[in-house]
């Protein structure tokens, strides 16, 4: 009796070890049946594919892989900025300050300081009223009616803007088209170089746009008074022509044309457009001079949080630097941003491609912009 344990023991044992060597058995076949070369390729198909994880059949087995994909679109946010309790102390500081500024006739100080407002709220009715009051009185006015009209739109009831419009048609007609681009709340463009970059900002932010993944340009054509901007526009799924072409249209108050026809099947991703400047110049013709050229677009790169991760710079005719930089933004206001501080040392400067992008290692979104820049040598 004293034997029995020990025996059922050495039994039991044995049936496990059995087990394992069964259970080693089936995983060892199973992963011999699997074709590891064709599970590979199977893999690098899916790369370039948006996927969260796919199953696919390899040897009659259903595996799942998880490859990182190419963004397909972004949301558009275009509700109302709210203003945190902070930014609100900033505007009331900064317009306080601008108040003093202009009462005292200081006109210089009184522009710094509301364009700091400008920073927090574009469309502040106050500020945009007394910008345009100040350029009334320096007889600037296509600045006035550009700030008097955001002004308007953000406060149309104020008895001081009305009376304000009335007096400024007395000595300056109110324009029937405006230089700058609706809704993009930044000074009027100088050139064409900056209000493409405008029109673009506007485009992405309309909802036909949703999809787009990247945009391929032209270089600027000129045709009488006009300047014509042409891109070829990819979507992740069908192409709102008649939509982004009125986006367009409007932006640039100035025509539009679809170019590309009715696209073969499967094709209707696509989109090849133009649109017009109106009378405006492609080149700023008050360049500044940069003294160090290459510290200042560091600067600026930091200030306004883009990446540039390559550039390539040549001597071009005319005593002209022409320099191509590959930046990097979190979206393209930034990267507008970024340029805006740029243009007043660069002749011309424009879009040569542009994708949307994941940031490495993250789903956060960014465009993979291609930038040319044309800067006066001294």
């Amino acid at each position: 009796m004293s034997r029995q344990p020990c025996q059922d023991k050495s039994v039991f044992l044995a049936k496990l070890c059995f087990a394992i060597w069964c259970c080693t058995l089936v995983i060892t076949v199973s992963a011999a049946d699997i074709d590891w070369k064709k599970l590979e390729e199977k893999a690098k198909e899916y790369q370039n594919k948006q996927s969260g994880g796919k199953n696919i059949e390899v040897g009659g087995k259903s595996v799942n892989i998880t490859m990182p994909s190419q963004p397909t679109g972004r949301n558009i946010d275009n509700s109302e900025l709210v203003l945190s309790d902070a930014d609100q102390r900033y505007i009331s500081v900064h317009m306080k300050l601008a108040n003093r500024h202009f009462s005292r006739k200081n006109y210089p100080r009184a522009i710094e300081e509301v364009e700091l407002v400008f920073e927090r709220q574009p469309d502040h009715p106050g500020g945009r009223f007394m910008r345009a009051v100040i350029a009334a009185r320096l007889k600037d006015h296509v600045t006035a009616w550009h700030n008097i009209t955001i002004a308007r739109d953000k406060d149309p009831e104020n008895a001081k803007i009305k009376s304000f419009v009335e007096k400024l048609k007395t000595v300056s007609p109110e324009p029937q088209k405006t230089i700058g681009v609706p809704g993009i709340f930044r000074p009027i463009p100088v050139s064409a170089s900056e209000k493409t970059f405008d029109i673009i900002e506007r485009l992405l932010k309309d909802p036909s746009s949703h999809n787009i993944t990247s945009i391929d340009f032209d270089d600027f054509k000129i045709e009488g008074n006009s300047v014509w901007v042409q891109m070829r526009i990819n979507c992740s799924s069908i192409v709102q022509k008649a939509n982004i072409a009125a986006a367009l249209e409007k932006a640039s108050s100035g025509r539009c044309e679809i170019l590309s026809g009715p696209p073969p099947q499967g094709e209707e991703k696509l989109l090849e457009v133009k649109f017009e400047i109106p009378e405006m110049a492609v080149e700023n013709k008050d360049v500044k001079p940069a003294a160090d050229l290459r510290e200042f677009i560091k600067l600026i790169a930091e200030e306004t949080d883009v990446a540039i991760s390559d550039s390539e710079e040549r001597d071009a005719e005319n005593k002209t630097l022409e320099t191509s930089y590959e930046i990097a933004s979190r979206d393209f206001k930034t990267l507008n941003d970024f340029l805006r501080k740029l243009s007043p040392y660069a002749i011309k400067f424009r879009l040569i491609n542009m994708k949307l992008a994941y940031l490495a290692g993250s789903q956060d979104l960014i465009w993979r912009c291609r930038i040319q820049v044309f800067y006066q040598l001294s």
